[in-house]
């Protein structure tokens, strides 16, 4: 296995002392991306320096991915779900098949990738064949840009969204748009998705890109709840947001994601109202303000600061064990049917 992360004495501290003693016995992690570094080998590099999150992590193997969570989560048993990097550029067919394989081989469940121009035929027989979990769409595959000003709807078409309602199946959503699940073409959107596929599960990702608690707080307003959408964890580290989730999202409506491997680097992260920065210890070409080091010392995984701050959310909003097990596993494995 290459490696992925400077594995410190720290971290292994930080994990004995925050962690440790709060894990249930059963972790599932639903937003893992799995890939070989051939899928990803012809996306330019300044495609990849453009977006700090590709640059951090943008290639996992399947078993490298059990091999890093064995590592960092030796005590309980972390459970993986799939799915391809969704860069225009990179190889998805090459991805989804890689992934269906190891389907078939009983090692990984896994959602597939799509491109909004495949044609549906061919798209519902390779989710059939492939036993897919549902769907990954992304923005991306249109604009080519985080957070572009188009619909759900030119990403992820409507024959698309017909295919996962025949079948059952779920979908995780990247939300488009600068103003995430705020947006009100976005809410506007989600609610036309939610009356047209109600056999759909919508998996609404990164808490619908609200990764400081306004856009979470104001879009569930604008939806008028949560019901009828599922929303996952990963890459969400702000303990305001958890609040806001925790307080206002039926917590069988939450499901644990990681959004590995991008969250292999040290650091933490700051937030105003509306925006975060990140602060790091590695040297990528987007860390622009370095702490001195006896600061930079004392950062952990990444990783570590979201599981931190999801269970001393949990503890803090006096969640009961069944109620924790659910968030970190149970939810999920219940939509999908495992």
């Amino acid at each position: 296995m290459q490696p992925y992360f400077e594995y410190t004495d720290f971290d292994q501290e930080f994990y004995r002392v925050h962690i440790a003693p709060r894990l249930p016995p059963s972790v599932f992690d639903m937003h893992v991306h799995i890939n070989l570094p051939e899928h990803v080998e012809m996306v330019p590099e300044e495609r990849l320096l453009s977006d700090w999150a590709l640059e951090c992590g943008h290639i996992l193997p399947y078993p490298d991915a059990y091999a890093c969570a064995k590592e960092l989560y030796p005590d309980i048993q972390y459970v993986i779900a799939g799915m391809p990097w969704p860069i225009r550029e990179a190889d998805l067919k090459g991805n989804n098949s890689y992934l269906a394989r190891l389907r078939r081989d009983g090692k990984l469940v896994a959602f597939m990738g799509i491109r909004p121009e495949w044609n549906a035929e061919e798209v519902e027989q390779m989710l059939i064949e492939g036993n897919f979990l549902g769907f990954k769409p992304y923005p991306d595959m249109v604009a080519g840009t985080k957070g572009a000003e188009i619909g759900i709807f030119e990403f992820f078409p409507h024959s698309q969204w017909q295919i996962l309602e025949r079948h059952h199946k779920a979908v995780v959503l990247h939300l488009p748009r600068q103003e995430r699940l705020a947006d009100s073409a976005n809410v506007r959107e989600l609610l036309q998705a939610r009356q047209k596929y109600p056999s759909v599960a919508i998996i609404v990702a990164h808490f619908g890109r609200s990764f400081c608690p306004y856009y979470l707080e104001e879009g569930l307003r604008q939806l008028g709840g949560a019901d009828g959408f599922y929303f996952d964890t990963a890459a969400v580290v702000n303990p305001a947001v958890y609040d806001v989730a925790f307080s206002t999202i039926p917590l069988e409506r939450i499901l644990y994601g990681s959004d590995m491997p991008i969250l292999f680097w040290h650091g933490r992260q700051e937030w105003t109202e509306r925006t975060y920065r990140n602060l790091c210890r590695e040297d990528y070409s987007w860390n622009k303000e370095r702490r001195p080091p006896q600061e930079e010392a004392r950062y952990t995984i990444f990783l570590y600061e979201q599981m931190r701050t999801l269970l001393d959310s949990i503890d803090r909003h006096g969640l009961t064990e069944a109620e924790k097990r659910g968030v970190m596993g149970d939810n999920a494995r219940r939509v999908f049917g495992l």
